[in-house]
């Protein structure tokens, strides 16, 4: 088995040494493994796309969400497999994925985990494995994208408690596999996993290998009641609250807001100058390292 480590540098201040931690677990075994550090955007996807070519069976992509999503990104459809060392604020994937957060615990599933194939979503042809968003998230990630300083979950809800104060839902267009209709809501959520990650549960009935995507609203509320909503994001009760709340499958979701829009896969921010977005779903496109579910139905 060979092994190639794509590490953003900036995990390294939450979890130490990770090259050192990783040369130490793989002293004495008998497998070829490299690593090599990011050193800008989307350098992610250029490493993995390498390694790939050079024949490596696993790569490991060491950090958050958007080093995760970059390194994934060239594997599609290919027979390289993705692993994942989660290093972030979010990490979304690896939640979805029930990868264990604890480094070591990751590490170890590495050489123990088998082969899984995941689908893929497409938002005008980028890919994200997590979720998308058009709305109030949308806007967040680009102020959480654009801060410095600490970052994780807090701060997250801090921005979006900040914007929620100002945001006006413009009307969006939807068409969901030809059904027709018109929203307002605060969120647009176009989730391919159960959730975004740092543990909100926005489709506690989706999965990440049936072939759908799950479109979740949302709605537009005043800032008390968004409030006494959060613990049913966290403990995956939401549907319970249809007055705020509502969720459709689809294989093909089309959105148009009208105006030039921010979108956001996976947590990293993009523009849309036409403000039309069409997500659909690649089946089994990715292979990753991860736990066998222990799911209904699974």
């Amino acid at each position: 088995m060979s092994y190639f480590f794509i590490i953003n540098p900036n995990a390294g201040r939450r979890h130490g040494d990770i090259l050192r931690r990783i040369e130490r677990f793989f002293a004495g075994r008998k497998v070829r493994y490299e690593a090599e550090f990011t050193k800008f955007r989307e350098h992610a996807s250029e490493l993995s796309a390498k390694a790939a070519m050079a024949g490596f069976a696993q790569i490991i992509a060491a950090g958050g969400d958007g080093t995760i999503r970059e390194t994934a990104i060239p594997l599609i459809g290919k027979t390289a497999s993705l692993g994942i060392l989660p290093c972030g604020s979010g990490n979304g994937l690896a939640r979805n994925l029930y990868i264990p957060l604890d480094f070591n615990s990751a590490l170890e599933g590495l050489v123990s985990w088998k082969p899984r194939a995941i689908d893929a979503g497409l938002a005008n042809g980028r890919p994200f494995f997590c979720a998308a968003g058009v709305g109030l998230d949308a806007e967040i990630a680009r102020d959480f994208n654009s801060m410095s300083g600490r970052r994780g979950i807090f701060p997250y809800v801090w921005h979006g408690a900040r914007r929620v104060f100002f945001y006006k839902p413009p009307a969006i267009a939807i068409n969901a596999d030809g059904r027709r209709f018109e929203s307002r809501a605060l969120v647009n959520g176009i989730l391919n996993g159960v959730q975004y990650g740092g543990g909100a549960k926005m489709a506690p009935g989706a999965y990440i290998d049936d072939g759908l995507l799950d479109l979740v609203a949302i709605k537009n509320a005043s800032l008390p009641r968004l409030i006494r909503a959060l613990p049913a994001l966290f403990n995956g009760r939401l549907p319970e609250q249809p007055d705020i709340y509502s969720v459709m499958k689809a294989r093909l979701i089309e959105l148009d807001c009208g105006t030039g829009t921010w979108y956001h896969l996976d947590g990293e921010d993009f523009y849309s100058e036409d403000g039309r977005i069409k997500f659909s779903v690649l089946p089994s496109a990715l292979k990753v390292i991860a736990p066998k579910p222990s799911l209904p139905g699974k």
